[in-house]
């Protein structure tokens, strides 16, 4: 009886000692099973942080080569630009020197302007001319040229003499009258700045070229109604095209707005011919 009751703690205590030994291993299972999740949980969650990495990745790549394209084409259109300014720098200098060389130019068709020597007796003359009207007109003794400002003959825009340049420009005729320019005749040449025409005058003066000529007309009429020979003038309008000062100043504008009359050889500008009826050898 008594070996009985031992067999059966026995038995009762092997029970609970495998109870106790399954309990242990659930547990640590559960633990594990946990853990496992957790790390592909962990995994899971570095697999998306590393695919959203990538796309970012790709996008700045993607960024990167439209920023290096635009770079390059920055780059092209940067020596395009430095071509194309380095061919408007060329263009300009050449136009400069272009001009430069107009401006220094005495020279009409075959009409050659280069300084003839005027008799002592003319040059006299118009030396006392100039002395008479000054700061109207300059005599150019090098040149035989005198010149009158066009401010003081006419009013912006207008080839009208004004009525206080009359009377120096009869003087001037009766100069070219006397026995001492008996063998010269005269060039009257217009020149203008080069602001353009405005819209109350291009009726009468389309450009600056025909208000250059107009001018020059009207300064030549003055002297034909001052009994000047007509045979004996030429007219020539240069607009603003032989410059003697800058145009982007009022100075320079000032000095460009000018008449200038040339007293040539007789013959220079058109050569004398025989007309029907005259002798000739």
């Amino acid at each position: 009886m008594r070996f009985g009751k031992v067999m059966a703690g026995g038995l009762a205590c092997v029970v609970l000692i495998v109870a106790l030994s399954g309990c242990v291993s659930i547990e640590k299972y559960r633990q594990e099973e946990a853990a496992r999740r957790h790390a592909t949980a962990q995994i899971a969650k570095l697999q998306q942080d590393l695919q959203d990495a990538r796309d970012v990745t790709d996008n700045l790549n993607t960024r990167a080569r439209a920023t290096e394209r635009e770079l390059d084409a920055c780059n092209e259109l940067l020596v395009n630009l430095r071509t194309e300014n380095d061919l408007l720098t060329d263009a300009l200098n050449t136009a400069k020197k272009e001009v430069e060389r107009l401006a220094g130019m005495e020279q009409l068709g075959d009409l050659t302007i280069s300084g003839p020597k005027l008799p002592q007796q003319l040059d006299t003359a118009l030396q006392q001319f100039a002395q008479t009207h000054p700061g109207e007109v300059i005599y150019d003794a090098a040149n035989g040229r005198v010149k009158w400002k066009s401010d003081l003959l006419f009013a912006l825009g207008s080839d009208v003499v004004r009525d206080s340049s009359i009377t120096a420009l009869r003087d001037f005729s009766t100069v070219l009258k006397s026995a001492a320019a008996a063998d010269f005749e005269v060039l009257v040449i217009g020149h203008t700045d080069s602001k353009p025409i405005t819209s109350q005058t291009q009726l009468k003066h389309p450009t600056n070229w025909h208000l250059s000529a107009h001018r020059a007309i009207s300064v030549a009429r003055v002297l034909l109604d001052a009994g000047y020979s007509p045979d004996r003038v030429a007219i020539s309008g240069c607009s603003e095209y032989r410059p003697v000062g800058s145009n982007a100043t009022e100075t320079g504008a000032t000095q460009n707005r000018r008449v200038e009359i040339y007293l040539v050889p007789l013959g220079s500008i058109v050569p004398r011919t025989v007309m029907m009826g005259e002798s000739g050898t």
